[in-house]
């Protein structure tokens, strides 16, 4: 598991989701086996934190930005000015 935690660490934030996605379909396949599915399962869920934790790391650097360039005034983005 070690491994697998240190890879999954090393997957940017776009293949992190594509192989969600991958893992995704996988588990709505009907031919998917129930010992499969749960092992996919795992691993997605691990994803989804390691995921979670990157895009929290990125806001958190993009507020220090913005309060590096606004000077003292610290503002939090609001989920509107998020662009996808």
């Amino acid at each position: 598991m070690p491994q697998e935690k240190a890879k999954q660490e090393q997957l940017t934030i776009e293949q992190t989701f594509q192989r969600i996605e991958e893992i995704t379909k996988a588990l709505e396949d009907p031919a998917t086996g129930l010992e499969d599915s749960f092992a996919l399962y795992q691993e997605g869920s691990r994803l989804l934190k390691s995921a979670n934790e990157k895009i929290d790391m990125v806001q958190k650097q993009v507020q220090v930005l913005q309060h590096t360039q606004q000077g003292a005034q610290m503002t939090t983005l609001d989920d509107s000015e998020w662009v996808e």
